[in-house]
């Protein structure tokens, strides 16, 4: 084995060292919100969170994903997102909107193991869509963020690029510009056309208030303007450190909010739809039919011009 190919297999292993070390990051991290003890309050809130929304819910398929995880940790943050996210609607509400609103979720996310119906992340009426922007297994930039939220960014205004590692020897990458991929859909993911389909768990994660993502999206809309009226734009910021949570959770806690609200509401969620599993990744092949799945180290952007857009 000559030298080159020895550095080879070294940096090989190294990447594997990594790799196995964040799996072991993660497991722990879960093992350890899992063990957290839930409060009496906690505990008897969410139970009463989720007996409401079984009794205002009108899908099977929902209602027995509900019955089957009440008890389970996935729904431990429950009232915990209720409470956030009603302080945000509770504020919109003296705002001048009409009754029907889009609400752009914004955090950080990407996609993980197991997989859902689609119809699950719209369990009750008062949300009517769920719009997803990115493709599966793809990365956003704070460009589609303001895009999205001011509703400026059309299909057409999609620039992606893709990043390469080189040859291990060289420690690097080259990234790829206006990266096109192929039989890319011409319209948005709709939740409520895909329906009773199966979507990977969409895991969010909070922002941080001095983040460049939130930085360059109030830079913009200070440059271009802000979004416009009937768009609530709620970043995923906390006021102290908190875990990742199910999508799914974010879901349920917005709709079972707007039900004591006067609003029904399109959600548009702006996040990174990256394949993060620690398992077997999702199959591209189902994802590709369902909407689209792009290469691994794939990112998307907004063109600049979308912002001219009235």
């Amino acid at each position: 084995m000559d030298k080159e190919e020895l550095e080879f297999f070294r940096a090989l292993r190294a990447m594997a060292f990594l790799e196995a070390l964040e799996m072991q990051a993660e497991m722990l991290k879960r093992l350890a919100a899992a063990c957290c003890p839930e409060s009496p309050r906690s505990s008897a809130e969410r139970k009463r969170l989720i007996n409401l929304a079984i009794e205002n819910c009108k899908d099977e398929t929902v209602l027995q994903w509900l019955r089957e995880n009440s008890e389970s940790g996935t729904f431990r943050k429950l009232s915990d997102m209720f409470d956030f996210l009603k302080s945000k609607i509770d504020e919109e509400e003296k705002k001048n909107h009409d009754d029907t609103v889009d609400i752009i979720f914004v955090a950080h996310g990407a996609i993980r193991d197991s997989m859902i119906p689609a119809k699950c992340l719209l369990p009750l009426p008062t949300i009517t869509d769920l719009v997803l922007y990115s493709p599966w297994n793809c990365a956003t930039t704070p460009e589609v963020t303001y895009g999205i939220a001011t509703g400026k960014m059309r299909p057409q205004h999609r620039v992606f690029h893709r990043r390469l590692p080189l040859p291990f020897f060289f420690h690097g990458a080259i990234v790829v510009h206006n990266y096109q991929p192929l039989n890319l859909p011409n319209y948005w993911n709709s939740l409520k056309k895909a329906g009773g389909r199966k979507i990977p768990n969409i895991i969010v994660s909070p922002l941080q208030e001095d983040e460049r993502v939130w930085k360059k999206f109030k830079s913009l809309s200070t440059k271009h303007g802000p979004p416009g009226r009937n768009r609530i734009v709620i970043p995923f910021i906390l006021p102290e450190e908190s875990e990742s949570v199910p999508f799914s959770v974010v879901a349920l806690a917005l709709s079972l909010v707007l039900l004591s609200s006067r609003f029904k509401a399109t959600v548009h969620l702006d996040t990174c739809l990256s394949d993060k599993s620690t398992g077997q990744k999702s199959d591209r092949k189902y994802l590709q039919e369902q909407y689209y799945c792009t290469e691994d180290n794939t990112g998307m952007t907004c063109s600049p011009d979308a912002f001219s857009v009235n």
